[in-house]
């Protein structure tokens, strides 16, 4: 497994949200202001969770020319899944993403303490997100049952259907708009993931 660790981490973007999650975590925790901390920690988590579902729905997949350079690294990904290179995106739009989630919490809240422990939430979960996805696409075994079924889904998503299970993290969202199963007349592609083992 150290390999695996490596590996993910040699990608720049995962050390910069890494770096954001450590500055934010760090902040918050010096900062910590009881229930009000918490309850905005897990508020950024929860929107990431939900932004997840909707990026790769609407972005990556449905609106093409919304913004048309994430489309085509996204195209690349499932032209290419097993391929390191396609699995993160580059690090420049996670950067900006930040830059601008943060001025917009600034403009809405200007609370240091309460914004850092928002981006704190947003950028662990997108840690959690990244690991998912990332061993969704490698020969490793997730260790709960969790973890499998998720890598299961993401995999259908990928061999199956791809317009159908969305979510990489969590299930709720396509159980919620009914992307939990293949579009009607979607032709079930006999694709292989060799380094996944995994035969749609």
């Amino acid at each position: 497994m150290v390999r695996y660790y490596r590996e993910f981490l040699s990608s720049s973007m995962i050390r910069f949200v890494l770096l954001v999650a450590a500055a934010s975590l760090l902040y918050t925790v010096w900062s910590f202001e009881g229930m009000r901390t918490v309850l905005a920690f897990l508020g950024g988590a929860v929107f990431f969770a939900l932004a997840e579902y909707v990026s790769h729905r609407f972005v990556l997949h449905e609106f093409p020319n919304l913004f048309p350079a994430l489309y085509r690294g996204h195209a690349k990904h499932h032209e290419h899944p097993e391929d390191f290179k396609h699995l993160f995106s580059p690090m420049r739009y996670d950067l900006l993403l930040y830059i601008g989630y943060t001025a917009v919490l600034w403009a809405l809240f200007r609370d240091a303490a309460l914004i850092a422990a928002i981006v704190a939430g947003t950028s662990v979960y997108q840690l959690y997100y990244q690991w998912m996805h990332y061993v969704a696409h490698r020969p490793i075994t997730p260790v709960t049952p969790w973890g499998r079924w998720m890598k299961k889904k993401h995999l259908l998503h990928h061999f199956m259907d791809e317009h159908s299970w969305y979510g990489v993290s969590h299930p709720a969202l396509d159980y919620a708009l009914g992307t939990d199963k293949p579009a009607p007349g979607a032709p079930v592609r006999r694709n292989r993931s060799r380094s996944a083992g995994f035969n749609a």
